[in-house]
């Protein structure tokens, strides 16, 4: 029998970043699997929840408002990953 655990999966999926902000660790987990420079919508998984990170004038959010700073201190993680400058 074959091993078949894995073998669906792209090189995005379940991506793992840490971050570290205001001297608290965040595991984020990248669910978008079509990076783009001009990306305006993002999908993580911070911390067991999912949230949707959102580009406004430059500057990302989190749709339902929580921490600005936090949210661009993610997409910079995820950008210098995957050489994504903005």
């Amino acid at each position: 029998m074959e091993d078949t655990i894995g073998k669906s999966e792209s090189p995005f999926d379940k991506q793992t970043f840490r971050i570290t902000f205001k001297s608290k660790d965040y595991q984020v987990v990248l669910l978008k699997t079509d990076l783009k420079k001009n990306q305006t919508e993002i999908s993580v998984l911070l911390d067991g929840v999912v949230q949707k990170m959102v580009k406004k004038d430059k500057k990302w959010f989190f749709e339902h408002g929580k921490d600005e700073d936090l949210a661009n201190d993610i997409w910079r993680a995820i950008s210098l990953r995957y050489r994504i400058f903005t």
